[in-house]
């Protein structure tokens, strides 16, 4: 298991169908995110139960955040468009509401970086960010991640469109 001490990041298992449904379908995390619908239970089930932890068979990888202390799931993690070629992937993350400011993103932010560059071999890690979220924008500034680029009209907001930042954190440097 990966852990730092305060979180550990572990595969999902089918005990977390429950939390992964209430956050796959909260509609205040839907605009930061490719999800504009909601997730069935049979959906996540069939995830969970045919999960595959290899990015570079599925181009992705899913990681459930839980709190050393507890042993409770606060939120995922995950790698996607994974690019084995140019050793990159793009980094979404998740934490559950009740348990946001405490710290437990930034540590489990660092701690995919380092099992990236340790495990996966990979040269960087991305996210692009809507400019209006910034509680994600000090996320990933506080990380290691930097400001690349800016994406203009990037996310729509209903009939309206936001500008997201383009995040990179190189894991060799």
């Amino acid at each position: 298991m990966l852990t730092d001490g305060t979180v550990s990041l572990r595969a999902p298992e089918p005990n977390d169908i429950d939390d992964m449904y209430v956050w796959e379908n909260d509609p205040s995390v839907w605009v930061d995110g490719c999800v504009r619908a909601p997730m069935s239970r049979k959906a996540l089930c069939d995830y969970v139960n045919s999960y595959n932890p290899d990015p570079a068979a599925t181009g992705q990888m899913r990681l459930i955040i839980e709190l050393n202390a507890t042993g409770d799931p606060v939120g995922v993690i995950d790698l996607y468009d994974y690019d084995p070629l140019n050793r990159r992937a793009g980094v979404g993350i998740l934490i559950d509401p009740a348990h946001r400011t405490h710290g437990y993103a930034t540590a489990t932010l660092r701690l995919l970086c380092d099992y990236a560059k340790i495990h996966l071999g990979l040269h960087q890690l991305w996210a692009i960010v809507n400019r209006a979220n910034q509680p994600s924008l000090q996320l990933f500034s506080t990380a290691g991640f930097r400001s690349c680029g800016s994406l203009r009209s990037w996310i729509r907001i209903g009939e309206s469109y936001s500008d997201a930042l383009f995040y990179q954190r190189l894991l060799t440097t």
